[in-house]
């Protein structure tokens, strides 16, 4: 079963999800920094100072692929990319690879971005499909303000597009909460599709017809050079297939992709905790740094940045050496864990017309028999469920 090894990563990722509201809202302990580890970082920075829309676009200098990975739902993060749509295709950036819709809609997404008007309820099919959950309005933005430019340009002039690269799974088949934990029903919803169909979309889409593009997607996605612990029972069990689609990405492009982490929690080896990431590091510089300097995008290879830890955290399982380089190869700041917003709920995203689309294919089978009133407020409790992670962070 070639993506068993990556259901088995989305189990154990998902187990973080189930055990959130047990947190004491006790905030962890930052490190204390020394002078000299204070000065270096601090002067790393002062010497290389980009804003993250600056940094984004410089790296499209010697990238084909820059990827930015995220943890979900901070509401920052969305919005980053709704500004850097126009400053992207300003760049000569066209295309926009995006986790959070389907190969197979595409046809759905071109229509939606080059028409004459806005057409919010085909955003919200677009984003149902991809997922009976996925309702937050930040990520809705992301096709509007690609519609926005769109309207702008002269006769002639390439549209931007977004790619959508995620797979189409058939959740129908999964009947019961034992199916859901059930590996090989959970192969069959998935059938034969993996990330690396992910990253030919991408390639087929934007690099073969030489053109470049800006990726969004959630950090496990993300990893290019890094390769994503496996974990079973709370302890290590390898690394599988190299098999998410950064990593694919990475097989056909070498160094021409990168990946950017958009600052977030990273996970303790249990998976039952939120951690800072790099032991804290970057967060207890920052609270040091005037707030007007708070945002800035930065290299991790060959900088005193990439040389932090992350001992105590999922991501250096397996690794005998590990640090902030390993995982990622920029990085971008935009506040600390005290200012995060979680996105919002689009009004009346579910209807009497879609209710039974998003009952039968959700993911999880418990909402076969729900109503409009309970997928609302799940999206709700998700949504709310990021300010648990955050509030133990400063």
């Amino acid at each position: 079963m070639k993506y068993l090894s990556w259901i088995l990563s989305v189990l154990a990722i998902a187990s973080v999800v189930k055990s959130c509201d047990a947190f004491a809202q006790e905030k962890l302990p930052l490190p204390v920094l020394s002078d000299s580890l204070r000065a270096e970082l601090s002067g790393y920075l002062q010497a290389h100072r980009l804003t993250p829309e600056e940094y984004v676009i410089s790296k499209f200098a010697d990238h084909d692929v820059v990827i930015l990975g995220e943890q979900h739902r901070a509401r920052q993060d969305p919005l980053l990319v709704q500004r850097l749509i126009p400053l992207v295709y300003k760049a000569g950036v066209y295309n926009l690879g995006f986790e959070f819709a389907r190969r197979a809609d595409q046809p759905l997404i071109d229509s939606l971005l080059n028409g004459k008007e806005y057409d919010q309820m085909l955003a919200n099919e677009i984003l149902l499909r991809f997922s009976m959950g996925w309702c937050y309005q930040e990520y809705s933005d992301i096709f509007k303000a690609a519609w926005q430019l769109n309207r702008t340009l002269k006769k002639g002039e390439q549209p931007f597009r977004i790619i959508g690269v995620n797979n189409a799974p058939d959740w129908s088949v999964l009947k019961s909460r034992e199916d859901l934990d059930n590996r090989a029903m959970l192969a069959k919803a998935y059938g034969e599709e993996t990330e690396k169909d992910w990253a030919d979309a991408l390639l087929r889409e934007t690099v073969v017809k030489r053109e470049k593009a800006l990726v969004y997607c959630g950090i496990h996605h993300a990893f290019t050079s890094y390769r994503q612990p496996l974990v079973e029972n709370g302890k290590f069990s390898g690394f599988g297939i190299r098999g998410r689609f950064g990593n694919s990405l990475r097989d056909s492009l070498g160094q021409r992709v990168m990946t950017i982490f958009l600052h977030n929690f990273w996970l303790t080896p249990d998976l039952e905790g939120f951690i800072y990431p790099v032991e804290g590091y970057i967060d207890a510089l920052m609270a040091t740094v005037d707030s007007t300097k708070w945002r800035i995008g930065f290299d991790t290879k060959g900088t005193p940045f990439g040389r932090l830890p992350g001992k105590g955290s999922y991501y250096a399982m397996g690794y005998d050496s590990f640090n902030l380089a390993t995982f990622c190869d920029g990085y971008i700041f935009q506040m600390p864990f005290s200012r995060f917003e979680a996105v919002s709920c689009i009004p009346n995203f579910y209807t009497k017309k879609n209710i039974d689309y998003a009952r039968n294919n959700f993911a999880n089978p418990m909402f076969r028999s729900k109503n409009i009133k309970d997928f609302e407020e799940a999206c709700e409790d998700d949504r709310r469920g990021n300010l648990s992670f955050w509030a133990k962070l400063r």
